[in-house]
């Protein structure tokens, strides 16, 4: 399946997540899972004018409703940070330890269906995270 990925990031690159980038705002520890991809290329559009497209098809994924679906299954894996916590490294943390129970379980990505970040268009798409 194509799949598309939006950056102003001339010197992107598909990488681990070492320190978040921030490809859902908001989205918590989501944002260290992995780049994310859109089925569509008018939504990865809205993410930045840098346009990566990449070929892979998810084999076994773990399918969510949406972002917030997604963020609340691994919250209510490994908790809500305490006050005072480095958000930052919590999430870090327990993305990595998400992921790895994810891939232990046999799955290769994330999918949920997203709209238009900067848009009043109520465009839906798919996200994809694959866990690289």
């Amino acid at each position: 399946m194509k799949l598309y990925h939006g950056t102003d990031n001339p010197d992107f690159k598909l990488k681990p997540i070492k320190e978040g980038a921030g490809y859902h705002p908001g989205a918590g520890p989501v944002e260290f899972l992995g780049a994310s991809f859109s089925d569509s290329k008018e939504v990865a559009g809205s993410y930045g004018k840098i346009i990566i497209q990449k070929e892979f098809t998810p084999e076994n994924p773990k399918k969510f409703r949406s972002l917030e679906a997604l963020k609340n299954d691994i919250f209510k894996t490994f908790g809500l940070p305490t006050s005072g916590q480095n958000l930052g490294a919590y999430y870090r943390d327990i993305s990595d330890s998400y992921k790895a129970k994810l891939l232990a379980e046999g799955y290769d990505a994330v999918i949920f269906q997203k709209g238009l970040k900067r848009s009043t268009d109520e465009k839906i798409s798919m996200t994809v995270i694959p866990l690289l």
